[in-house]
């Protein structure tokens, strides 16, 4: 079994991975400012998908809400990075 990251382990490149495979695109293309709908085409069901992978993942949860209020990489990133830190002080 894996140890899952902390907020000091969190690596956004790893995370850029998880969402880049989970759009079925190139890392590249995942960039920090990439608006997801209008950019990268994700629909509701994608958004899941990428929800999905990131809670297995890192073992944080993300509510259906919370995606639909964040635009793009950069914000999920953030998101993340506060989940962690606050599943890690727990």
């Amino acid at each position: 079994m894996t140890a899952q990251p902390t907020i000091n382990t969190l690596d956004v490149e790893e995370l850029r991975a998880v969402v880049a495979d989970a759009l079925e695109l190139p890392v590249e293309e995942v960039t920090d400012d990439a608006r997801f709908k209008e950019d990268l085409d994700v629909d509701s069901l994608i958004s899941l998908e990428i929800a999905v992978r990131i809670e297995e993942q890192y073992g944080i949860r993300i509510d259906d809400s919370d995606l639909a209020d964040l635009g793009s990489f950069r914000l999920i990133s953030e998101l993340v990075a506060d989940r962690v830190a606050g599943r890690s002080a727990a």
